[in-house]
């Protein structure tokens, strides 16, 4: 009996674990110039937030859609991303609540910030990036110090 419920437990891990790997890559070679475009491209990352709240890889993938969105309406190629950042922001912040070892979502949410115009955010993501994610035998990274060098 104890056989089976390992075998279970394993079958349903390894399930869960090929369907986070199996969310596709956002495609940034591709304009999404209309809104029902856009909401078809983020639909996997939606679904698989609906299936697993935690999931830290379809959070990024969906801050990292709503960043490109924005960029793109930025640029007079996206209309219906008028108020994408916010959306980036949060969703990416998810990311890193879910999986603070993942550098990918600090990247993107350094990015977010620096477009929101808040450098302070942008820099404190950087710190906690480097403080998450940097292996423990490494040597403790500094904080930059201000008025420090180069200033």
């Amino acid at each position: 009996m104890r056989l089976i419920a390992s075998a279970t437990v394993i079958v349903l891990l390894s399930a869960a674990l090929a369907a986070a790997q199996a969310l596709p890559v956002f495609n940034t070679a591709r304009l999404y110039t209309t809104d029902a475009e856009f909401n078809r491209a983020i639909q996997p990352y939606q679904q698989a937030i609906t299936a697993n709240a935690r999931n830290a890889r379809a959070h990024y993938w969906l801050g990292f859609a709503y960043l490109y969105a924005h960029t793109l309406w930025k640029q007079g190629g996206a209309r219906y991303a008028s108020g994408f950042l916010p959306k980036a922001i949060e969703s990416l912040t998810k990311a890193i609540e879910a999986d603070p070892k993942m550098i990918e979502p600090y990247l993107s949410l350094h990015d977010a910030y620096a477009l929101a115009g808040d450098e302070e955010k942008a820099n404190k993501v950087t710190m906690q990036m480097f403080e998450n994610t940097r292996p423990k035998w490494l040597t403790p990274f500094p904080a930059p110090q201000p008025g420090g060098p180069g200033r």
